[in-house]
């Protein structure tokens, strides 16, 4: 009876430890999952996503782009600046233009030199490549005649976009010049109260 009694107390023992073993085993499982899971989805975030989430995502095109638009004048939409700057993160320069009434058709086409409108003087400028902005109907004067694109040659000198200048404001059509490193893909685009172009670097 008491050989008994003690191999009953040796399985009841050796049961409870097979039974502790495989609880602990199960547990750890989905502690050591979850962690992988953890890892895995900051390993899969690109390290750079918050900076490609500022850029410009549209394709990129070749020249020549144009975009036509019904704009009823007067009075005759006004180039009031022009503004340029370098993505280097994104890998583009952009160039915008500021624009007072309804946005113009306009035109983006390589030229193989800058012709000044009215002169008809050759403008020479920093780049291997010509780019060639025509809008109309615009001005980039105010009604009263003074300027609000000055001549003259602008050389930011970045990596794709060496100077740019106004090359033309005559009758109701403006057309501003781009000196690129070399030929490349570029990119326009709208906002409200402007035109962009971006020069891929």
């Amino acid at each position: 009876m008491v050989i008994r009694m003690r191999v009953q107390v040796l399985l009841c023992s050796a049961i409870a430890v097979l039974v502790a073993a495989c609880t602990s085993s199960g547990g750890g499982a989905p502690t050591s999952s979850s962690s992988a899971s953890s890892a895995s989805a900051h390993a899969s975030t690109p390290a750079g996503s918050a900076v490609a989430a500022g850029c410009d995502t549209a394709p990129w095109r070749s020249a020549p782009i144009s975009a036509s638009h019904e704009v009823p004048v007067p009075p005759v939409p006004v180039v009031t600046d022009v503004r340029v700057a370098q993505h280097p993160q994104c890998g583009y320069d952009r160039v915008v233009l500021d624009i007072r009434g309804g946005v113009p058709s306009y035109t983006v086409t390589y030229v193989r030199q800058v012709i000044a409108d009215a002169s008809g003087h050759t403008i020479s400028m920093p780049g291997a490549r010509y780019l060639l902005i025509t809008l109309r109907p615009a001005q980039a004067h105010s009604d009263g005649g003074v300027a609000t694109v000055t001549a003259g040659v602008r050389q930011p000198r970045y990596p794709a976009l060496a100077s740019w200048a106004l090359a033309g404001d005559v009758e109701g059509v403006v057309r501003i010049a781009m000196g690129l490193s070399g030929q490349t893909q570029i990119r326009t685009g709208e906002l409200a109260g402007r035109i962009y172009i971006d020069v891929k670097e």
